[in-house]
């Protein structure tokens, strides 16, 4: 989760058997490293600072690099393929929902969501996972903006907007504009979790990176973050 900067990397680096995307930021003091669900690797440095001291830093921190991408190799459990049919389990929040497939006569919009059933229309099942996206889409916009205007005073920032998207393999991510987005399979977790990505996200509007700085922020508005990230990390990739 980071700020969508991240995607146009400046320079690209290679230490060892390692390739870093560099992006460089007058906002930095530091030089961070991130390793991304994908398995990509990035660096945020700032503006002036000397190739060769990125470097140095990298090199110093290589082990932990390559823990993490074998830790995120072991823990990556690809979803399983949805078929669509009567009896299949969806999440949204936290709770599984069973799926019926109905007749076109049952109703006029191709899915929703109605006493603790989805209803899919039997003449969209061939693009039952677009209706699906965009309902999370949708419906998860509208819950996320409310835990939005819960959270902002309370961290001191006042987000312009929110949006619920395919983010590739991020969970979240903020612009310098103060526009907030999440990834549409964010809402299929419990809320603890969606509020985790969401304070995140949020306090990224403040601290652009992940120092010990935005840390002690996000721990301040929520205490136990080290256990919601935890599950993140663990039950995110099989997500569906």
């Amino acid at each position: 989760m980071s700020r969508s900067s991240r995607h146009v990397p400046s320079e690209v680096l290679q230490v060892g058997d390692l390739r870093f995307n560099l992006v460089r930021s007058t906002r930095r003091k530091t030089v961070g490293i991130t390793v991304e669900r994908d398995g990509s690797l990035w660096i945020a440095a700032p503006e002036d600072c000397p190739i060769e001291r990125v470097a140095e830093v990298t090199r110093e921190k290589e082990l932990w690099v390559c823990q993490k991408l074998a830790r995120k190799e072991m823990l990556f459990r690809p979803a399983p393929t949805k078929e669509f049919v009567s009896g299949e389990t969806f999440s949204y929040l936290g709770r599984g929902y069973r799926l019926k497939v109905v007749d076109p006569s049952e109703q006029e919009v191709p899915l929703r969501l109605l006493q603790g059933r989805f209803l899919l229309r039997r003449d969209t099942v061939p693009r039952a996972h677009e209706h699906f996206v965009r309902w999370y889409c949708e419906n998860g916009r509208r819950w996320i903006e409310r835990r939005v205007v819960r959270w902002a005073p309370r961290i001191g920032v006042r987000p312009r907007s929110v949006a619920v998207r395919e983010l590739g393999y991020r969970w979240g991510s903020c612009s310098p504009n103060g526009t907030l987005n999440f990834h549409w399979r964010s809402v299929l977790f419990p809320p603890s979790i969606v509020d985790y990505i969401i304070v995140h996200e949020m306090v990224h509007l403040i601290v652009p990176d992940h120092s010990a700085e935005f840390w002690r922020r996000v721990e301040r508005a929520l205490p136990d973050f080290a256990a919601r990230k935890e599950w993140l990390a663990v039950e995110g990739a099989a997500s569906y």
